[in-house]
């Protein structure tokens, strides 16, 4: 059920004149990764509400009932959300990081997206007020963690990573220079093409970083989303390859457990999610961007005054959700679309989840393929979570630094040796960055652990701690750190800065 790496590649030659490997080079990332899962298990997040849009709580696995292209699967596993009351305990928690109280699911995450550039000037401003505005009334501690991405002309601005500190959040907003949107200033086909694929990329990066990440993610997009284009101002052939492109990437969503809310600061008009999988006549861009919400069980918000609230509602609906998850019966991976549909048994209910997704067959990476995820990751602005990382460079002397790596040990895949020692492997990558925003030296290493049995029962929740030296100029400022799991493709990602590296 993961993305190939040719699907993806068939995304990103959408940009239509390869617009987006410009700007994505600005960007420092030119690859394109691919990751597969080792088991065929679809995993579904559902929302469930009432007639009036409210959460529904206390329904167990059997009042489920999944239906793949018709046919009913039998559930692997299932995950309710907390209950209200544990809710409330979370919500008035002192933590920041993201700790929960024992006997409540994992929340979900949620990342701000504010888009500076396919938005009005006046919106973009209007925007990032009603951020704050939702910070000031929802902190100081917020109810689940939440990340902020600030997609600009140039580049994408990782603001600040997930946390529940609301504060910390609008002082990363605050610390932002808001842009003039000068590409949306400059008329014409081409440059609003070169938007529309510089926006694809966002989500792109966006999933790609959270894929194998656990648990729901949503994505509050606060802006236009697309710039202003009509399917008729696109050649016919193109046009098809773009409608093609939002139905890829709907998927490649689903694959990362992405659900995208989408908001629009215009108007006064909730419009519902009555787009499927085709655009029908649809003309405008705005609903193109817009369909990818009922496409990956998220909402469509439109044209609402307090935009704050929108926000707020947006987080709330993505927080109570249910997880199920099947193996398919249908063992025939042809790349066809399945349509997928859940029902509650015997209860007239709105539910929202996933509308299907593509059998596509899962085969190892080549090492090309592999060496493209990690580039990607290592060039990304956006930090890769599926192996939770430390990094830090002990000392550093001579061009050389001894470097510390502690790696979730949870998210590794452990071999039993046939003498029964237990054995992970990674590839790590390290490159350091002397000044501007370039590269100037990387190196590869493979690590191994072995463990005895001892050793490995005690390692249970705890990292594993890889050492090694490598290459370190004296005149670096910034290292980023890349791991990766050849066995499960997990890979993690993490930042080392000049006043972190202990100097001799």
């Amino acid at each position: 059920m993961e993305r190939t790496e040719r699907s993806r590649l068939g995304l990103l030659a959408v940009g239509f004149g390869l617009f987006l490997c410009a700007w994505a080079a600005a960007q420092q990332s030119d690859s394109t990764p691919v990751f597969r899962s080792s088991s065929r298990l679809v995993v579904l997040d559902v929302v469930v509400t009432d007639a009036h849009d409210r959460p529904v709580h206390g329904l167990s696995g059997r009042d489920f009932k999944i239906l793949e292209d018709g046919v009913e699967q039998k559930l692997a596993s299932f995950e309710a959300p907390p209950s209200p009351s544990a809710q409330a305990r979370l919500e008035r928690g002192n933590s920041v990081t993201g700790e929960v109280p024992s006997g409540t699911s994992i929340p979900a995450r949620n990342i701000l997206v504010l888009d500076e550039l396919n938005t009005e000037v006046l919106d973009t401003a209007y925007g990032r007020q009603s951020i704050e505005k939702f910070l000031r009334k929802h902190g100081p501690v917020l109810s689940q963690p939440t990340s902020l991405i600030v997609v600009g002309q140039d580049k994408i601005e990782f603001a600040h990573d997930y946390t529940r500190d609301a504060e910390a959040l609008r002082l990363a907003l605050k610390r932002h220079h808001a842009e003039l949107p000068f590409a949306k200033m400059t008329s014409g086909l081409e440059r609003s093409l070169e938007r529309l694929a510089k926006t694809l990329w966002v989500l792109d990066q966006i999933a790609s970083a959270n894929l194998h990440y656990a648990g729901r993610k949503n994505v509050i997009w606060i802006g236009a989303g697309f710039p202003e284009l009509t399917l008729e101002t696109i050649a016919y052939r193109d046009r098809e390859r773009f409608q093609a492109a939002i139905r890829e990437m709907g998927g490649i969503l689903f694959d990362a457990r992405v659900a995208v809310y989408t908001i629009d600061p215009q108007g006064l008009q909730v419009t519902p999610a009555l787009y499927e999988d085709t655009f029908g006549d649809m003309t405008e861009s705005q609903l193109l961007f817009e369909s990818l919400a009922p496409q990956t069980g998220g909402k469509i918000l439109r044209l609402q005054n307090q935009l704050d609230e929108v926000i707020a509602e947006s987080l709330e609906d993505g927080a109570s959700y249910y997880t199920l998850t099947y193996y398919p019966s249908n063992h025939n991976w042809n790349s066809k679309f399945r349509n997928l549909k859940v029902v509650v048994n015997g209860r007239e209910l709105k539910i929202r989840a996933r509308k299907g997704y593509y059998a596509l067959d899962d085969s190892p990476l080549t090492g090309a393929e592999a060496d493209s995820a990690i580039s990607d990751a290592l060039l990304s602005p956006i930090p890769f979570r599926a192996l939770g990382l430390n990094a830090a460079v002990a000392a550093a002397e001579a061009g050389s630094g001894k470097y510390v790596l502690r790696v979730d040990s949870e998210g590794l895949s452990w071999q039993t040796l046939p003498s029964g020692k237990h054995r992970c492997q990674v590839t790590a990558v390290t490159a350091t960055t002397a000044s501007g925003t370039q590269f100037s030296s990387h190196k590869i290493r493979e690590l191994e652990a072995i463990l005895d049995e001892r050793e490995f029962l005690k390692l249970s929740g705890k990292p594993i701690v890889f050492n090694f030296v490598a290459e370190l100029p004296k005149d670096t400022h910034f290292v980023k750190v890349v791991v990766r799991d050849p066995a499960n493709g997990h890979i993690g990602s993490a930042e080392i800065h000049d006043d972190e590296i202990k100097r001799r």
